[in-house]
């Protein structure tokens, strides 16, 4: 098979074979390079959306959600004043979220709503659901520490985690509702998870650090193990070369939020950036 000095070089820089290379180069292939925004999404799906949450403020959350939401596979919470509707004001626009402290309110909600009553295996680990279908499109968020990674690991007060959990994953989740609605694309791949963590971070902490994100995936040993979750399939030296991009990635990311100019940049303009830039041109130099 025809490949050029270019290739040759990185299946040596990563010790693969031919054929692993070209699973290492599909992998981290841009989806977002020639995608063409949309400069008008469909937004009509909020009308529906604002009628449901003057419905919750006129019962409760639980009300709006198995009348209007749930109907015909109504979820039976058992915390049902732990249960909150938001329209949230987001780099995105408008979008609904609903908040689920209690872990198993959580579960039966995402798996009602996002796989029709059918749990899905993993739900467990679960943090949050982004659901985006024609007429329903919202967040669920629960109230676990963020990667499942407690408090301890990262040397910050715990309750002080647990909020910056829920605005890291609110803002991890908007970012790939941002990509869909601008682009049409949202991939379950580590350069769509490394934007997102990195959206989140910095709109929770005001930084990004690229040591806890990479315990957050599990590459710095712990309670994180997302990475699993984005390289299923992967050959164990492709895994391997993709965990090594992604580790380069995460701290050249890192550089870039000390660059002259980063803090001028909005979340919707970071993201349009790193959508362009690709896994791969993060790991060059994002600064560029």
């Amino acid at each position: 098979m025809w490949y050029n000095h270019a290739m040759d070089d990185k299946m040596k820089v990563y010790g693969l074979s031919e054929e692993e290379y070209l699973e290492f180069s599909a992998y981290i292939a841009n989806r977002f390079e020639n995608a063409e925004e949309i400069t008008e999404p469909d937004e009509s799906y909020l009308y529906l959306w604002d009628g449901i949450c003057d419905y919750a403020k006129k019962h409760d959350a639980v009300a709006a959600i198995n009348d209007k939401i749930c109907a015909r596979r109504p979820v039976e919470f058992h915390s049902p004043d732990q249960v909150e509707i938001e329209m949230f004001s987001s780099f995105a626009g408008r979008i609904p979220i609903i908040y689920v402290r209690d872990p198993d309110d959580f579960e039966n909600l995402v798996t009602s709503v996002a796989y029709k009553g059918i749990r899905p295996e993993g739900l467990e680990t679960t943090g949050a659901s982004f659901v985006y279908g024609r007429l329903i499109r919202l967040i669920i968020l629960s109230a676990k520490p963020y990667s499942n990674v407690p408090a301890a690991e990262l040397g910050i007060d715990e309750k002080e985690w647990l909020e910056k959990s829920k605005r890291l994953r609110r803002g991890h989740e908007c970012t790939h509702f941002y990509t869909r609605q601008i682009y049409g694309i949202t991939n379950n791949i580590l350069h769509d998870e490394i934007m997102a963590d990195f959206i989140g971070m910095t709109e929770a902490f005001g930084f990004f650090r690229a040591e806890w994100f990479l315990r957050f995936m599990g590459i710095i040993p712990g309670s994180g193990k997302r990475l699993a979750l984005y390289t299923k399939g992967l050959s164990p030296r492709a895994c391997s070369a993709v965990k090594e991009l992604l580790t380069t990635a995460a701290k050249r990311l890192e550089d870039w939020t000390h660059e002259d100019g980063f803090d001028r940049l909005t979340s919707a303009e970071r993201i349009k950036y790193l959508c362009q830039k690709g896994l791969a041109g993060m790991a060059k130099d994002p600064a560029e």
